[in-house]
């Protein structure tokens, strides 16, 4: 199999995983039950900022980056397409409203549950892709590569919980979702992952320089073999 076709599935893989992801953010959005932590923070740092929630998401990502970067994490296709891809996805299932609120606020925590699990489902699918991961799950990553014994549904709770933190030192709004998450997302990310044998640490990811050179090799002539070209011409 040539890198053409190697490259197409693993994207392919990785926009299928992100697309399982989108759906699960989308339903704790209709949920309604509560921001989660990072979105909880975007919104505590505009209001004490003159700039939007949108400013604040892109700043806070950029920032992010920067420290996957200095932790030497890769930016490959897979973030590309989180950063691309999840958002639109979900502006299109709002559109199209494929799913209806439920009326009773048990059944909205039913569903930002069912969110939850939905969004971890599709973590081991694109990560596994070995394309790179989003800003905030190669954060995860990164801090968990530094801390092997600690469980990484572990590391995705203390990141959780001090995004909260920080959020309620600023007054930002925090709901029964926001503390689901917290609570929640770790052990499930890590039942999901010991149910798939997926151990996001373990997976050799490709930057994009990797990327493109696999798809343009640079043949550079060997200058021995070149001699004896001439020695015989």
């Amino acid at each position: 199999m040539n890198a053409w076709k190697i490259t197409l599935r693993k994207t392919l893989r990785a926009a299928l995983g992100l697309l399982v992801c989108s759906i699960g953010s989308y339903c704790t959005i209709v949920a309604d039950v509560g921001l989660a932590p990072w979105d909880a923070l975007f919104m505590g740092v505009s209001e004490h900022l003159p700039v939007s929630y949108g400013t604040v998401s892109v700043t806070c990502g950029l920032i992010v980056v920067v420290v996957d970067l200095l932790m030497h994490e890769k930016i490959g296709v897979g973030m590309l397409l989180d950063a691309f891809m999840v958002g639109k996805v979900i502006d299109l299932l709002r559109y199209l409203d494929v799913l209806a609120q439920p009326t009773s606020y048990v059944m909205r925590v039913v569903l930002m549950l069912l969110g939850i699990t939905i969004l971890c489902c599709g973590l081991p699918i694109y990560m596994g892709a070995g394309l790179c991961c989003g800003p905030r799950d190669a954060l995860m990553v990164g801090l968990g590569k530094r801390v092997r014994k600690i469980p990484i549904g572990v590391v995705n709770m203390m990141i959780f919980a001090t995004v909260v933190l920080v959020t309620l030192v600023l007054r930002g709004p925090i709901g029964i979702g926001t503390l689901l998450a917290v609570a929640l997302q770790g052990p499930i990310m890590q039942l999901v992952f010991h149910i798939t044998h997926f151990e996001p640490r373990d997976v050799e990811q490709e930057s994009l320089i990797e990327t493109f050179r696999k798809l343009f090799p640079v043949h550079v002539p060997d200058p021995a073999a070149a001699e004896d070209v001439t020695r015989n011409s």
